[in-house]
């Protein structure tokens, strides 16, 4: 198994895949709890500081948002309480910039820098909590990327599908979902890997999956959270 290296490093790229929207700035993504889940990508990065920045002024990507194409309906599946965790299988990555476990099919990936069985879709939830106004989450640390070859937006969505339970993303539990703008990151390498570093929160341990959606692709990620 590779330890994972979340190495970070600011870098910038010529090469931005500009979508224009007809979305209003103000949209959300719909989600069942109460926490901000913007589009628009200004207001995205002033949520995301890890992945993308905004700047008073700055105009192309932000002042656009999340193609409505993007946004699909939910489909996450369901399990009885008690029933087996249907997690999604992990598999190696080693990059010029980071290693470890990923789990996924696709052009977005999350690495999972925990503990616990990340080959076999587990992740062992950090034994502190954090208290917010939104209520007590417990985390672990993640780094999404995208492949290479996929340079446009990215949208992470997330809920316990044994019971009820929400999923937060950020460098705290500060956004109700995950969005990769297209184009450069803050966080991105020389071999052409764009990356969103920070953590999963979720409200208590269970099973779980994430809904990751981009330009031509959509596809479910599972895996279960244990008490640390």
């Amino acid at each position: 198994m590779f330890v994972p290296a979340l190495v970070i490093c600011a870098c910038t790229s010529t090469n931005q895949e500009n979508i224009s929207t007809s979305r209003p700035a103000s949209s959300l993504v719909p989600t069942p709890f109460p926490l901000p889940t913007p589009t628009a990508y200004r207001s995205v990065c002033g949520l995301e500081r890890s992945v993308c920045s905004c700047a008073p002024g700055d105009q192309g990507i932000c002042s656009e948002a999340l193609p409505q194409n993007v946004i699909r309906p939910l489909r996450l599946p369901r399990i009885a309480s008690g029933d087996p965790c249907p997690t999604s299988a992990g598999h190696p990555v080693d990059t010029k910039g980071f290693g470890g476990i990923a789990l996924g099919p696709g052009a977005a990936e999350p690495l999972i820098a925990a503990r616990g069985d990340p080959l076999h879709g587990v992740a062992q939830l950090d034994p502190t909590s954090t208290a917010t106004n939104t209520g007590t989450w417990f985390y672990f640390k993640t780094l999404w990327f995208t492949q290479p070859s996929y340079n446009g937006p990215v949208l992470v969505r997330g809920a316990r599908i044994d019971g009820k339970g929400r999923v937060a993303f950020g460098e705290g539990p500060v956004i109700g979902n995950l969005i990769i703008p297209p184009g450069s990151t803050i966080n991105e390498y020389e071999d052409g890997y764009r990356t969103a570093p920070g953590g999963t929160y979720v409200d208590a341990p269970g099973c779980y999956a994430w809904q990751v959606d981009g330009v031509d692709f959509s596809y479910e990620i599972v895996f279960k959270a244990i008490q640390g």
